[in-house]
């Protein structure tokens, strides 16, 4: 039969058996509608008569990826967030669904290291729209809190376990994610509970939680849907203290005296009115002048409270002691806390230690 480019390229002449074409097209419509719905197939472009003309293209591979095997494989780990505990990432080698960590000394301020990685909880779903099912993973970094993150995996054609990338993760104003809150919609999103703090132990502080939609785009996940900001807690603040050395000068009348800069920053948060200032001195070191705000003594420990720094802002308080002069060397612990009483979001934060030095005798 002709090709129909060429026939309207070239009209037929007068009386020419194309034009009986109508005719045959009616015939053939008329013994179609007579055929069963699966005879209908070819002409129709049915799905499956479209899989029969596959063009050569595999099915996406499965990955519904069990607990069990989950909790003994090897798992690229994404990088945990700077701002949080952290630990080892890349390839990791599950067991029991655990990963421990060796010990490892962090800068003071800075976030802790964990002492192990786990898997918290494990859900599924259709996350990149090939037709398979994805599987989400919830992994944490802890040592009585910790990091949390949650992470897409997938199989490649061999079978293996690949990462498709983070989803979210505990950092920024969100410190928590709730365990076994994950779901995907059937849209892709994956929704999830996330939190402005993180409990430990039997802390009973009030929690804001908010439920965040995240969906893949361009090869990374992206927050689509839920709110954007975490309001205020008025339960929960940030603040983060530091000082410089205690540097104690000559000897004079058997003694050395020198003054503590302490340095309290409002980061985040509720703001207090107030803060509240611990020191631990080591053996020999007291209090000394007439400056110092009303005190509160302890065993170990001494206490004042002092006015608050303004809301996002820093202030800087300076506090003397002195020391006998034969002994020399050590470290001064100090630590802030909000008052009235809040909880800390960051609790590295709110601890410093200052060294204690000793100028050298000056030059008769």
């Amino acid at each position: 039969m002709p090709d129909r480019t060429s026939e309207q390229r070239e009209p037929a002449p007068h009386g020419s058996k194309r034009r009986v074409w109508p005719a045959v097209l009616s015939a053939v419509l008329t013994a179609a509608v007579s055929l069963p719905l699966g005879g209908l197939a070819p002409y129709l472009g049915s799905p499956a008569a479209a899989a029969s003309r596959d063009d050569g293209a595999q099915p996406a591979p499965d990955g519904r990826i069990p607990m069990a095997e989950l909790r003994e494989a090897l798992l690229d780990v994404p990088a945990w967030p700077d701002d949080n505990v952290r630990g080892p990432s890349g390839p990791l080698q599950f067991h029991d669904g655990v990963v421990p960590i060796e010990p490892k000394t962090v800068p003071e301020g800075q976030p802790p290291y964990g002492d192990q990685v786990l898997i918290l909880s494990v859900t599924y779903g259709d996350i990149d729209h090939d037709g398979a099912d994805e599987t989400i993973v919830e992994l944490a970094c802890m040592i009585e809190g910790g990091s949390k993150q949650l992470v897409a995996y997938d199989r490649d054609g061999a079978g293996h376990i690949v990462s498709l990338g983070r989803i979210t993760a505990t950092t920024g104003p969100i410190r928590d994610l709730r365990d076994g809150s994950a779901r995907v919609g059937a849209a892709g999103v994956v929704s999830v509970l996330v939190g402005d703090y993180q409990r430990c132990c039997d802390d009973r502080t009030p929690q804001i939680w908010q439920t965040r939609g995240y969906a893949r785009r361009d090869g990374r996940f992206q927050q689509v849907d839920g709110p954007a900001r975490m309001p205020v807690n008025p339960h929960v603040t940030d603040l983060r203290i530091t000082t410089g050395d205690l540097a104690l000068g000559p000897a004079a009348g058997g003694f050395r005296t020198g003054t503590l800069d302490v340095t309290v920053t409002h980061r985040s948060g509720a703001h207090p009115s107030r803060v509240t200032l611990t020191f631990y001195p080591p053996e020999g070191l007291v209090r000394t002048g007439d400056a110092w705000p009303r005190v509160t003594g302890r065993p170990d420990s001494f206490t004042v409270t002092v006015a608050a720094p303004r809301p996002g802002g820093s202030a800087r308080y300076s506090f003397a002691f002195r020391r006998p002069a034969a002994l020399t060397g050590g470290e001064l612990p100090v630590s802030v806390a909000a008052s009235p009483q809040m909880s800390g979001s960051v609790p590295w934060n709110s601890d410093t230690t200052a060294m204690i030095r000793t100028v050298p005798k000056l030059t008769e």
